[in-house]
């Protein structure tokens, strides 16, 4: 099943990818290393009951593009965002442009493939009382 929703989601990835952002970007403070495709997923954390899987693209420019796909009760349901993302302070700062809230986390590189995250203020009320996940670099070659 995760296989298929994450083909899914790098189909409907393509369909985005080329789009540019209605809001101008700032330039701001980026970690090379945090540039690129990942994919990340979690359950429980944000809304009881529900697995949240994504796809983002964080760009070089301090945009990103983010899809969502959501699995609750069999439903599954599919969300793009785009924002703006950057470091200040050491911390990831993340801010949506359709809600103009900006969500901040602390972070640190596992590897050149793996960065954990963990929440520090978020925009929306979480079920758990920590909100933490591990994003994974899509290999170009290797989807």
């Amino acid at each position: 099943m995760k296989k298929i929703i994450l083909s899914t989601l790098l189909l409907a990835f393509g369909s985005v990818y080329a789009q540019k952002a209605k809001v101008k970007p700032q330039a701001n403070k980026i970690d090379k290393q945090l540039v690129g495709l990942w994919k990340g997923g979690e359950k429980d954390q944000q809304i009881a009951g529900v697995e949240k899987l994504w796809v983002m693209d964080r760009k070089e420019d301090g945009t990103f593009v983010l899809i969502f796909t959501t699995v609750q009760d069999c439903e599954v349901n599919q969300h793009i965002e785009k924002g703006q993302w950057w470091i200040e302070n050491g911390e990831f700062h993340e801010l949506h442009f359709a809600s103009g809230q900006t969500d901040t986390y602390t972070y640190k590189v596992l590897d050149p493939d793996h960065v954990k995250f963990s929440s520090k203020q978020q925009s929306m009320t979480m079920a758990a009382d920590t909100y933490s996940f591990v994003d994974t670099k899509i290999d170009e070659n290797n989807q």
